[in-house]
């Protein structure tokens, strides 16, 4: 297939079979016209709700001894906000640990959901511990936070397999959990 571009008219000259393309350069008046419609559909596929279940996990892992050198200041703010209130070495140690915030929503939000984290620990080896949140009040979209901190961060250790099941009405509706979990 070859195509060959006049210079002078803009136009295409088409050599070759049947399988030749017609190809013509876009005016910059061409191209401004259609940036409202690429807009349009760049912003209607943004525009779309999520279904059912977890849309996002973020995970920190709260290090009061370790120090956050970070020019931008948010990055700062997190362990701060964590921290907040904390004023004795005993209220610092307690809010070590694991924390994580999960991101979901249901399609109907009158009934209660129930959240139930199930992880593994680095000291107790393939014992799975279950955390369970009931909520009652349920939005269409909704933020739920489950920390692993204090005396059971400290007694058994970092977080290194997790799962977050979705419940509703007893049936399970979603499911999220880490790459190491089986």
């Amino acid at each position: 297939m070859n195509v060959i571009h006049t210079q002078q008219t803009g136009a295409a000259t088409l050599t070759g079979g049947s399988d030749a393309v017609l190809s013509t350069p876009m005016s910059l008046k061409s191209a401004v016209r259609l940036l409202p419609v690429l807009a349009a559909a760049a912003l209607s596929a943004c525009s779309s709700t999520p279904g059912p279940g977890f849309t996002k996990v973020k995970i920190y892992r709260l290090d009061p001894d370790k120090e956050i050198n970070a020019v931008e200041p948010s990055v700062r703010f997190e362990q701060r906000h964590y921290l907040y209130g904390a004023v004795t070495r005993e209220q610092i140690e307690a809010r070590r640990g694991n924390y994580y915030k999960f991101f979901w929503s249901v399609e109907d939000p009158a009934r209660p959901v129930r959240i139930r984290f199930e992880y593994r620990q680095s000291t107790t080896g393939f014992t799975t511990h279950t955390k369970v949140v009931d909520i009652p009040k349920v939005e269409k979209t909704n933020i739920t936070e489950i920390g692993v901190v204090g005396e059971e961060f400290r007694s058994r250790g970092k977080v290194l397999a997790w799962r977050a099941v979705l419940l509703q009405d007893g049936k399970q509706i979603a499911e999220t959990k880490s790459f190491l979990w089986e």
